[in-house]
Formats: structure tokens, sequence, C-alpha cells
């Protein structure tokens, strides 16, 4: 007799990963940042200079510059929306709200991700609970879990 295969699927167990961890975009050769994992946080910020909001075939777009270590790439994107944001002491502000793939450890996927000018703070992304789901757990006293992404510990 043969066995009966249950129609109840196994949940994958999450990923874990550190409170902070290098994510890339693959989309733009895998362009490395250190970002931090904010659960705090509910959408995911990037450190962005050179924004400039622009208009092509009646959508808005903007373009912008992300540096990390002494390099940098220019993005253009299309504008998804605006975001107001409260900042950790109260300060409310409108951000761009653009879609972007972005890659953590072997995993990559689309989130949307508010522009900000982040030159202040250590981490030049901050990874919102909005973009992880169900499918990471983070460890508050571990970092960067998968090593820098070209091989290299940090």
């Amino acid at each position: 007799m043969a066995k009966k295969q249950s129609r109840t699927r196994r949940k994958k167990p999450p990923i874990e990963i550190g409170w902070r961890e290098w994510i890339s975009f693959p989309k733009y050769n895998n362009f490395a940042l250190k970002a931090k994992i904010d659960t705090g946080a509910r959408s995911s910020a990037l450190h962005a200079t050179h924004i400039k909001e622009f208009v092509t075939d009646s959508k808005d777009w903007v373009s912008f510059r992300i540096y990390q270590s002494g390099k940098f790439i220019n993005v253009e994107r299309p504008i998804k929306g605006y975001r107001v944001i409260k900042s950790s002491i109260g300060k409310k502000q409108v951000r761009p709200v653009i879609r972007m793939k972005i890659k953590l450890g072997t995993k990559s996927w689309f989130t949307d991700v508010t522009l900000a000018r982040r030159s202040g703070m250590s981490y030049p992304v901050l990874i919102g609970r909005s973009s992880l789901t169900n499918r990471y757990r983070i460890h508050p006293c571990k970092s960067f879990l998968f090593g820098h992404l070209n091989g290299k510990t940090p």
C-alpha cells in the first residue's frame, strides 16, 4: 500500500541574519552596501545624494547617487509614490519611494525603498520590517553572517 502524501506543505525555516549585513543591487552589477536590519522601522531607507526628480513619458522618475567605500553608482528609477517618514526624534519628512531589487545572502527580491540623506548615519541602508516579511530571523548580537559579498570577511 502506497503512503498517503500530506497536502500540507512544510514551511521553510527562516534564514538567520545579523543585525547588520551586506546587501547588493543585482541590477547594478551587485553594488554592495552595508545595511542595518531594523525591525523597529516599517520602511526601508537608502542614503542617496544628487537626488533629482524629472518626468519622462508623463511619468515621475528620480535620479540619484549611491556611495560605499569611495565608490558610487548613478541610478534612475520610476517614483512609485511618496511617504511621510517620522524620524526617531519626531521630525517628519516626505520622501520619494522607489522599487529596487535587493539581494541579501543568496536571496533577492523587489522591495519599496525611500530615498533619504543618511550621511550622519553609520549605515547607508536601513532594512525595515516590511522588506523582510517572515523569511528572516534576526540575531541582535550577531553581524555579517554572510560575510562580505566579495568573499572577504569585514
